[in-house]
């Protein structure tokens, strides 16, 4: 599709520009070491124990979704396929096993913001999602690979890679379910057959991919155990659009209504300007809108999680030509929010209503 492509518009990068993309790989890469000494050194970070745990226990049987006190504290609750996945980092060492994994989170984000952004405009992203980024490392979250496969799925599709695409989508779907909207990335190309296609294939793979260490009897009890434990966080509302109508109107509406409404208005754009779907900044754009989409709709949105709606942020303020005083006002507004929310005195006023 013309206008497409991801290579860079402003020449061959400066050497000040691959110097500073150097200083902020380094700056990356010392978070990954800080993180895992802090949390796999100093002491045994929980949820790194609850995911290790998770695919041990899937190799021995056992209910991936009960509780286990001895091993954590509360419960493992990603799909049967994460914690296959995620076997290669529950048998090495804890901390070298935290090293790796860190290193796999802030190693796609950081490739991811490459692929639909010059080097120069890359350096800038990088350095504003640094600091959620490293928030999340710290917590051992999986939150930036996940937005590093929403990314890897929007450009894969530019590419026309669409098998590749459609993996992306749905591995960031075995992790959390929302990476998913980044299969409306299809919509601005013309192989959507073939992307439904490959979505499904995909799917059905990753779906029954724990067959290569369960029976089938043992896999069908997980996924039962799944969805009955998800259901016990339906009406939970984190820091999203859910959480902010309830707190504001005392109501308690169920959270799907108001993710189908928030759905429509992102979609409103594309239906409204569909002549403008062959503009490279436009599809760009969109992704920067389903980032945000991603988190302010998520009824799990924590500030943890704040490094998927930043890192939209981010994309869309690097790629600005021109930077007017209300872009800067809206970036100074998301940062003071993400160091609200990150700090002790927001979550204490906040949290009782929210959770």
């Amino acid at each position: 599709m013309p206008g497409s492509p991801i290579q860079s518009t402003d020449g061959s990068p400066t050497h000040r520009t691959r110097l500073i993309a150097l200083c902020v790989a380094v700056l990356w890469s010392a978070a990954v070491v800080a993180a895992t000494v802090q949390q796999g050194v100093l002491h045994q970070n929980n949820n790194f124990l609850i995911f290790r745990a998770a695919s041990l226990h899937l190799l021995h049987g056992q209910d991936l979704y009960a509780a286990y006190p001895a091993l954590h504290a509360d419960f493992y609750k990603y799909s049967p396929t994460f914690a296959l996945l995620f076997l290669p980092f529950a048998l090495p060492p804890f901390w070298v096993a935290m090293l790796l994994w860190n290193a796999l989170n802030a190693g796609t984000l950081y490739f991811a913001i490459g692929t639909v952004l010059p080097l120069r405009s890359a350096n800038v992203a990088r350095a504003i999602v640094f600091l959620d980024m490293l928030g999340s490392l710290q917590n051992v979250q999986s939150n930036a690979l996940v937005v590093a496969l929403i990314i890897f799925t929007f450009a894969a599709y530019e590419r026309r890679h669409t098998v590749l695409g459609s993996v992306a989508a749905t591995v960031g779907a075995a992790v959390k379910i929302f990476p998913l909207a980044g299969v409306s990335f299809a919509l601005f190309h013309s192989r959507k057959r073939r992307v439904a296609v490959a979505l499904a294939a995909a799917m059905a793979g990753l779906v029954a991919l724990p067959l290569l260490a369960t029976s089938p009897a043992t896999l069908a009890m997980q996924y039962s155990s799944w969805r009955a434990l998800e259901k016990l966080d339906a009406m939970t509302r984190g820091y999203s659009v859910m959480g902010i109508v309830h707190l504001l109107t005392g109501s308690d509406w169920p959270n799907w209504p108001q993710q189908l409404a928030g759905t429509l208005i992102l979609l409103a754009p594309l239906a409204l300007r569909r002549v403008r779907w062959s503009e490279w900044g436009f599809r760009r754009l969109y992704l920067c809108s389903v980032l945000l989409f991603c988190l302010i709709f998520n009824h799990k949105a924590e500030s943890l999680a704040f490094v998927i709606g930043v890192a939209g942020a981010a994309i869309w303020f690097a790629s600005l030509d021109r930077r007017t005083r209300w872009d800067w006002a809206l970036l100074v507004v998301i940062a003071v929010v993400t160091i609200l929310s990150s700090s002790d005195a927001m979550p204490r006023t906040v949290q009782q209503h929210l959770f």
